[in-house]
């Protein structure tokens, strides 16, 4: 009896391996929700500065916190290399096909997490934008060059 279940253990051991894989770094880091431009419109320079100095310091936090998650996504790629090139070797089509599957899984992990890093980047810079087009001299602002 105790034999069944410990093969039993085994043999879900070895099938949910895969999908274990895609998943050690657990899920992305949560985006920071970032301002628009007209949560801005109408606010003195010095409550808009606020918005966007607020909005920069969570931007930097979330990209910390990204961090780790693409350091273990990369070391999660590189395992995945070496397993599938002793799959290779081995002639092991079964193992070769889901170490793939993981491979595909970790790759749209990481390029989702990607483009959802990007657009939080660029609506910063949205309304970091916007409040340096408020006036001259603002804190935080470049100055455009002299002509």
């Amino acid at each position: 009896m105790l034999k069944r279940v410990c093969m039993a253990a085994a043999v879900l051991a070895l099938a949910t391996a895969p999908a274990l894989a895609a998943d050690v770094c657990g899920p992305s880091p949560v985006a920071p929700l970032v301002p628009g431009v007209n949560d801005i419109k109408g606010k003195t320079p010095d409550d808009a500065h606020k918005v966007a100095s607020d909005t920069f310091k969570q931007v930097k936090i979330y990209q910390t916190a990204l961090q780790p998650f693409y350091s273990c996504i990369e070391q999660q790629v590189s395992s995945q290399k070496t397993a599938m090139d002793e799959a290779k070797q081995k002639n092991d089509s079964a193992k070769m096909a889901s170490l793939q599957q993981d491979a595909a899984d970790l790759n749209k992990k990481y390029q989702s997490t990607l483009a959802t890093e990007k657009q939080v980047v660029a609506d910063y810079m949205s309304l970091h934008n916007a409040y340096c087009a408020m006036g001259p001299n603002l804190t935080g602002c470049v100055a455009p060059p002299a002509h």
